[in-house]
């Protein structure tokens, strides 16, 4: 695909991206995915995933700096007021890092015959009621797929069936 034929920038079209990918791993787990709308991210979170006991919020980052299999975390620089948002909320909020590797946008879908292959991983980390401040380091242990999102909805039960505020990290 041609730069002629692009009307995203770079970095648009690596949000888009993650937002696409966020929205496919819900799809596969059978929960909706609402996105913040642009401009609407008040809260520091581009996304809510909604369980029928309750939402968790997401922070969506996709970029290519990182290598899939290279290391074993990833941090990402946290501006302070998000912090802020994510220690009020009384919900989970999970900070997801998408990683395009490599960082070509031609390469990000491949198509075969057998069927579309993206060069592309997610993990994620909990944010929301630690001390921490400055970076979130994201373990690469904790790989984003389907099954990851029954962790999260056990996350809002047991907020709910606590008078504490879930499990935190």
């Amino acid at each position: 695909m041609g730069t002629e034929t692009a009307t995203l920038s770079a970095t648009a079209a690596k949000g888009r991206f993650g937002v696409a990918y966020m929205r496919a791993v819900c799809s596969q787990a059978g929960v909706g995915f609402d996105e913040t709308e642009p401009d609407g991210d008040v809260l520091a979170v581009d996304g809510t995933i909604w369980f029928a006991e309750g939402p968790v919020r997401v922070q969506l980052k996709c970029t290519g700096q990182f290598r899939i299999d290279g290391g074993t975390t990833a941090s990402w620089e946290a501006k302070p007021e998000w912090r802020e948002k994510w220690n009020r909320c009384l919900v989970p909020v999970y900070f997801v890092i998408v990683m395009l590797d490599p960082d070509e946008q031609a390469a990000w879908l491949r198509h075969h015959d057998t069927g579309t292959h993206l060069t592309a991983a997610a993990f994620w980390v909990r944010v929301n009621q630690t001390s921490e401040s400055g970076s979130v380091t994201v373990p690469k242990s904790q790989r984003l797929h389907a099954e990851t999102l029954t962790l999260w909805r056990d996350d809002v039960i047991s907020g709910h069936l606590s008078s504490g505020s879930g499990v935190s990290i």
